[in-house]
């Protein structure tokens, strides 16, 4: 099946040629704003104040955050044009072809996860709108329509990310302003309440939000031209998703401390209408289509990720019905999951935000050392596309060990509603876990690849029929010095 001719897309895993690569930046950072552009990400901005903090500290924290995680989420973008692979399978060089196993899991967890989240916010939306109390149906509605956007696959969902991003905008504008004249800002702005346990949750939460994304950057960026310089991509990709977390973060943390008794959703829909023009009514239906979009974005990259370790198994081949299927299985579990959500959504989000930084951190951190530090961009792209994992093996040990190790000394820095460290307890339910598990894996990473002959590796590199282009002058000339 040729890519260019079926409307249904026919990769998945694989590489994909440069004359198949059409992708803009400009479409890139619509893309990556819309990504963001959800009621559910003010469910984030509303942490800081479950522990009683003020408007003002919640915000430097949602600011902070984001830009922190949202750091290595962009670095993760200039991979994809480079290598012409999706994020995961790209974990191949560090973790080895069934090693990568390990991070895999997590990656194909974090966004069927995220996709569930999707759809029960667009489903409290719809309820909110037509004052039903059946979750159920629209669920099923919001979660079939978006497995057969993820099935369409990629051109579809950046066509429709790109389209409604110009209704996202103009909505959250006019939120904006209806903010401005609804909500008591003097008197939000006037409190000055602040804990370090309140601010860190905040930090961490924005920056958990930003960091989960990392595992399905490449999966859209690869299909930019190779040459697209790196600084352009990140830009796009930063950029883009900074502007929409931030700006609706900041909106649920308004509305959270507002409306304390309503759930997030419900209290932007009841201060859209208080604003006029039953902007609140609007603001719903626009939630409804995103969150639909956004969880085939989810599916879609939960799905590549898992086909990627799954072939690592039993070769493979990428086709349309292979994705199809696998996709249909993974939308209809994320479906009957969702039905049995229970009601305090935000809670359970926040519990789940912690698990994916627990989770993502060591592998991010492991990824991005191997890529701007050690092997500086020089892949071999037909050794990673094999089974056996070529020159980079099964079981990257150096890779496993990195990831193990940060991973378990996160493990007495932990703070949850179902475990606090040792750590964490001394600082009063603090959590910076997110400090050592991107620091220790990442040194310990280095060390290990100390011993590995490089340049003989990047000799047979050389000689493969597919490796990393010579077109990114930043990356080669860092190889080369």
């Amino acid at each position: 099946m040729n890519e260019n001719s079926s409307v249904v897309e026919a990769h998945s895993f694989d590489y994909i040629p440069e004359s198949e690569r059409s992708a803009s930046t400009s479409g890139q950072f619509r893309f990556w704003f819309m990504i963001n552009a959800t009621l559910i990400t003010a469910y984030t901005g509303a942490v800081g104040p479950l522990f009683g903090m003020s408007l003002s500290w919640t915000l430097v924290a949602i600011v902070a955050g984001t830009l922190f995680g949202t750091l290595f989420q962009a670095f993760h973008g200039a991979q994809g044009p480079h290598m012409g692979l999706p994020q995961m399978i790209q974990s191949r060089v560090q973790f080895g072809s069934r090693g990568a196993i390990v991070p895999i899991t997590a990656a194909t967890i974090v966004p069927i996860g995220f996709a569930i989240f999707y759809i029960q916010t667009g489903a409290y939306a719809f309820t909110d709108l037509t004052g039903t109390t059946n979750l159920a149906v629209p669920q099923i509605v919001i979660g079939v329509a978006a497995i057969v956007a993820a099935i369409v696959g990629f051109k579809l969902l950046v066509k429709a990310e790109g389209i409604i991003a110009y209704v996202m905008i103009a909505n959250l504008v006019l939120l904006t302003i209806a903010a401005l004249v609804v909500l008591p800002f003097g008197d939000l702005f006037s409190a000055s309440a602040v804990s370090l346990v309140g601010f860190l949750a905040q930090f961490g939460a924005s920056a958990a939000y930003q960091i989960a994304i990392a595992p399905i950057v490449s999966d859209y960026t690869r299909y930019l031209p190779s040459r697209t310089p790196s600084v352009v991509v990140s830009a796009s990709v930063f950029f883009g998703t900074v502007l929409s977390a931030v700006w609706i973060e900041a909106l649920g943390a308004a509305v959270s401390l507002t409306f304390p008794d309503l759930d997030v959703v419900a209290g932007i829909h009841d201060m859209g209408n208080e604003f006029g023009f039953q902007l609140g009514t609007a603001t719903l239906v626009i939630a409804i289509v995103v969150c639909l979009i956004t969880a085939g974005v989810s599916f879609y990259s939960g799905t590549v990720s898992f086909l990627s370790a799954l072939e690592a198994f039993r070769p493979l081949k990428p086709t349309a019905k292979l994705r199809a299927v696998t996709i249909a299985i993974a939308g209809g579990v994320a479906v009957l999951a969702g039905l049995t959500l229970p009601a305090d959504t935000l809670t359970g989000f926040s519990t789940f935000l912690l698990l994916l930084g627990y989770l993502l951190i060591p592998w991010t951190a492991v990824n991005l050392t191997d890529y701007y530090l050690v092997r500086k961009g020089v892949y071999s792209i037909s050794d990673i596309l094999r089974s056996d994992g070529g020159i980079y093996g099964r079981w990257g040990k150096r890779g496993l060990i990195s990831y193990a190790v940060g991973f378990v000394v996160m493990i007495p820095f932990f703070s949850t509603t179902f475990y606090t460290g040792p750590v964490a307890a001394s600082l009063d339910g603090a959590d910076i876990s997110f400090v050592v598990g991107l620091l220790v894996p990442a040194g310990l990473y280095a060390l290990l690849m100390r011993g590995h002959d490089l340049e003989a590796e990047r000799a047979i590199v050389a000689a493969s029929e597919i490796s990393t282009p010579s077109a990114d002058a930043e990356l080669v000339a860092a190889a080369e010095a």
